[in-house]
């Protein structure tokens, strides 16, 4: 008993050996099929899915580009600013003839003015993205005042003798107006090929400017020939972003020249602080009419483009470039005239742009 006992144990046991082998082949022959579904559905849907890709930078010449670039520009601006005229003509204590001359409105005498602006630049290995530094200096200085060319008697003054007087007629009129101008860069960007022969470079940054103006009148009133000096002050700062694109047209290249044509255009909204102040001295007494200051703060907007024609050439396998280029550039800081004279006559003031244009040249050098 014990034997067959034993027998028929041994059967079983053999008989659910082979089951469970039979089992685990059935199991293994579903989890292929599974496994072979779910990657033939994984290639249909990656297949089928809209692939990102990056867009690669714009190369520098050679196997192996530079890594820092530095450049300096000359520049040769001429300045402007609305809200400055000082005297305007054509005015008569009676009504004139159908002779009477026609006049005009005067501005302080605005010349063109040497600058410059230097840059330092590093190129980065994180996908070829690039930092750069560049300062600008602009000084619109003028020493003598230029004289406003009326028949006496014939004109009247924008800033009054005091802040209670009516217009009255001038003898003569002069005025000056001075501009220091500085500008602080730091911006990083990606140049990238849009095609065979445009390059774009979008960039992002910060903008620090400030800058101190001085605007002096004289006047001679025909009344009673009694002079009178005016002097505007104001002194201004302002930070905030700054953003913009370098765009390039290559339009001749060989193995080691280049020349393109190039757009560069930038916008910043600056927080900023005026300071001002107006002083009005009789001359002749030597005492105040008025004195007075304002001081407040403001979001500006500025707006920048530069077009012009460059050349570029590199050496020792692209590792070393130069670029020579000239480019008419102009530069819009609007709300900027924030002069608050007493007295005025509402002529040429107000809350006027500043602005600045001229001619860049640039030389840089990357290694």
């Amino acid at each position: 008993m014990l034997i067959q006992e034993t027998n028929r144990i041994q059967t079983f046991q053999t008989g659910e050996k082979k089951g469970m082998e039979t089992y685990l082949k059935k199991l293994l022959q579903v989890t292929g099929l599974v496994c072979c579904s779910l990657t033939s559905l994984s290639a249909d849907s990656t297949s089928s899915a809209p692939t990102q890709m990056a867009v690669p930078p714009s190369p520098t010449p050679g196997e192996s580009g530079p890594n820092v670039f530095i450049s300096a520009d000359y520049t040769l601006w001429t300045a402007r600013e609305s809200g400055l005229a000082y005297a305007v003509s054509g005015c008569y204590d009676a009504p004139g003839s159908s002779a009477a001359e026609e006049g005009k409105v005067y501005y302080p005498e605005m010349k063109l003015r040497s600058g410059f602006k230097v840059d330092l630049g590093v190129y980065l290995p994180h996908d070829n993205w690039d930092l750069k530094a560049e300062y600008t200096w602009f000084n619109n200085n003028s020493n003598d005042y230029s004289s406003a060319g009326f028949t006496p008697g014939t004109a009247v003054a924008t800033l009054g003798r005091d802040a209670t007087t009516d217009l009255e007629l001038l003898n003569s009129a002069s005025s000056k107006w001075n501009v220091w101008f500085n500008r602080i860069d730091l911006t990083m960007g990606r140049s990238y090929f849009a095609g065979h022969y445009l390059s774009v470079r979008p960039f992002m940054g910060l903008l620090g400017a400030w800058d101190n103006q001085e605007f002096n009148t004289k006047s001679t009133y025909a009344s009673d020939s009694a002079n009178f000096e005016t002097e505007l002050k104001q002194k201004w700062w302002g930070v905030g972003a700054y953003g913009g694109v370098n765009a390039t047209f290559i339009f001749s290249s060989d193995t080691s020249n280049q020349w393109s044509l190039f757009l560069d255009a930038g916008t910043a909204l600056p927080w900023s602080r005026f300071n001002g102040s107006q002083t009005t001295v009789d001359t002749d007494a030597a005492t105040y009419t008025v004195n007075t200051s304002n001081s407040n703060y403001l979001v500006t907007a500025m707006l920048e483009t530069a077009l012009g024609l460059r050349w570029e050439t590199w050496w020792a396998d692209g590792s070393w470039t130069f670029l020579l280029q000239a480019a008419w550039e102009e530069q819009v800081w609007f709300s900027h005239n924030n002069f608050t004279p007493a007295g005025t006559s509402g002529v040429g003031s107000g809350n006027g742009a500043y602005t600045m244009q001229g001619l860049t040249v640039k030389a840089a050098i990357a290694f």
